[in-house]
C-alpha cells in the first residue's frame, strides 16, 4: 500500500498548492474534528468528501487531490477529518461526519444563499459515512468508491478488533438499512480487482437506493484495485472523475 500512500500524499500537495483553501477548520471540540474548506462562488454546489482507512487511519490530507475533480466542476469543497478508533467508538465518528457535514454546508451559506447542489462522497469506509449523512440531511447526489455499506461482515472480521461494534451498531450505521431523506442521485463504483465482497455490497446498496425512489449510476473501473480507483479523481479525464463533476454540478 505504501506507493499508494506516497502518491496519494503527492497529488494532495499538488492540489492544495494549485487551489486556495481554508486549512483545518473546528467543527467539534475533539482533536481530529477539522475540515479543510475550498471556497466557491455563492450559491456554487458544495462535495463534502470523507477519507476511507477502516475508521483508524488516514487523514483528510491524504485525499486532497479530490479537488482535481470538484473544483473545476465549480464546487465548494469539504474534506471532513473525524476521530480515529478505538479513541471513538462508530457512533462518535458517525455523529462527528452529520456534523462536519452541518458545519460545510453553514460555511457555504455564510452569505446567506445556499449551495444550488450537496453532494458528499467516501472512499471504502468513508463512503459508508458519507451515505450516513443522506439519512439525516437532504442531499443531491452521494457517490460512493469501494463502498461498505452492509456492516455486519465486518463485525465478524479482524477489523472490529479496532472498532468494537456491536450487532446493533453494525446495524444502525449500515446505509443499507438507513433510507435517504431524499432519495436523489447515487454514483457508485468499485475497482474490478477487488474483493468480491465489495462487488456485492455496491449491488445490495443500488438495488436498495432503486427501492427506496432514487436514481443509480454505477461506473465501470476495469483494472482497478481499491487503491488506484480513488487515483482517478486526481485525473479529471477519467470516466469516474467525469461522472462525479457531472454529479456535483449538474441541473
Amino acid at each position: 500500500m505504501q506507493p499508494y500512500f506516497e502518491r496519494f500524499n503527492a497529488e494532495s500537495e499538488r492540489a492544495r498548492a494549485l487551489f486556495p483553501h481554508e486549512a483545518n477548520l473546528r467543527y467539534g471540540p475533539r482533536e481530529r474534528e477539522r475540515i479543510d474548506y475550498f471556497p466557491a462562488p455563492s450559491g456554487a454546489p458544495l462535495f463534502v468528501w470523507v477519507h476511507g482507512g477502516y475508521w483508524r487511519r488516514l487523514s483528510k490530507d491524504a485525499t486532497a487531490f479530490v479537488a482535481f475533480t470538484a473544483v473545476p466542476a465549480g464546487a465548494a469543497v469539504a474534506l471532513v477529518n473525524y476521530p480515529l478508533a478505538p479513541e471513538a467508538n462508530l457512533d462518535e465518528i458517525v455523529a462527528s461526519v452529520r456534523a462536519a457535514h452541518a458545519f460545510a454546508v453553514a460555511r457555504a451559506s455564510a452569505d446567506g444563499t445556499p449551495p444550488r447542489r450537496i453532494v458528499a462522497g467516501g472512499h471504502s469506509v468513508g463512503a459508508q459515512l458519507a451515505a450516513t449523512i443522506a439519512a439525516v440531511a437532504p442531499l443531491d447526489g452521494v457517490a460512493g468508491l469501494s463502498g461498505l455499506y452492509d456492516l455486519e461482515p465486518l463485525r465478524r472480521s479482524k477489523i472490529n478488533e479496532t472498532i468494537a461494534m456491536d450487532e446493533d451498531a453494525a446495524t444502525r450505521n449500515s446505509p443499507i438499512a438507513l433510507p435517504p431523506v431524499r432519495p436523489s442521485d447515487l454514483l457508485l463504483a468499485t475497482g474490478e480487482r477487488e474483493q468480491a465482497e465489495f462487488h456485492r455490497q455496491q449491488r445490495a446498496y443500488a438495488a436498495a437506493w432503486r427501492a427506496w425512489g432514487g436514481n443509480v449510476r454505477e461506473i465501470d473501473a476495469p483494472g482497478d484495485d481499491h487503491f488506484s480507483i480513488l487515483l482517478s479523481l486526481a485525473e479529471r479525464s477519467t470516466p469516474l472523475a467525469g461522472a462525479l463533476a457531472a454529479l456535483i454540478g449538474s441541473h
